[in-house]
């Protein structure tokens, strides 16, 4: 596999699918949410943006399962995709217990499944990367960027309430990522007009 470096479109290569690009059903989401009592029937569905992209109907059984019931296919060939996930539970440290599910193809727990073609499996199974795996360097500062910038209000102002010292590093942090980008674009121009 390659190792990145410094050429355009460096940084991991990016063979996956990436996960925020597919539908996913969380089980610690559920569990929060009330929805894991036996007998319950709930449905869960998707949405990018203000548009849905998907709904799937759940069936708890009780404590060791529930059924995921789901369509697949284009709207001419529709055809009956559930499945029925069996669950685990490991104990807490000061009592109740946590729920997984378990894969229903290598048998793990996992506490996210995904959909890809017409089933539900773990992230490894569905052989599905996170966009954060194959960022180049470039994408990784921005990234670091955005997350200080969001601590901040606007035009990097210190909120109220922020100490002056942890403003101080921050602002030291953003500006060495302005700094190291803008190196890393000129030779990256550079490189182009060699």
């Amino acid at each position: 596999m390659s190792r990145g470096g410094m050429r355009y479109g460096a940084g991991r290569p990016s063979y996956k699918v990436k996960a925020e690009h597919l539908q996913r059903v969380d089980i610690g989401r559920w569990h929060r949410g009330g929805f894991l009592h036996t007998g319950r029937s709930f449905t869960w569905s998707w949405h990018r943006g203000d548009e849905p992209t998907g709904n799937i109907g759940v069936l708890v059984h009780g404590v060791d399962s529930l059924r995921l019931q789901y369509m697949v296919g284009s709207d001419d060939q529709r055809r009956d995709g559930s499945q029925t996930i069996q669950l685990a539970h490991t104990a807490c440290n000061y009592g109740k217990s946590r729920p997984w599910f378990v894969c229903p193809v290598c048998q793990r727990r996992a506490g996210v499944l995904y959909m890809r073609a017409g089933r539900f499996a773990c992230r490894r199974c569905q052989k599905v990367a996170y966009a954060s795996q194959s960022c180049d360097l470039l994408d990784r500062l921005w990234r670091k960027q955005s997350k200080i910038e969001s601590r901040l209000v606007q035009h990097w102002q210190r909120p109220k309430g922020m100490r002056r010292g942890t403003y101080a590093r921050l602002i030291e942090v953003l500006l060495d990522c302005e700094e190291r980008r803008e190196n890393e674009f000129a030779q990256f121009a550079a490189r182009l007009l060699m």
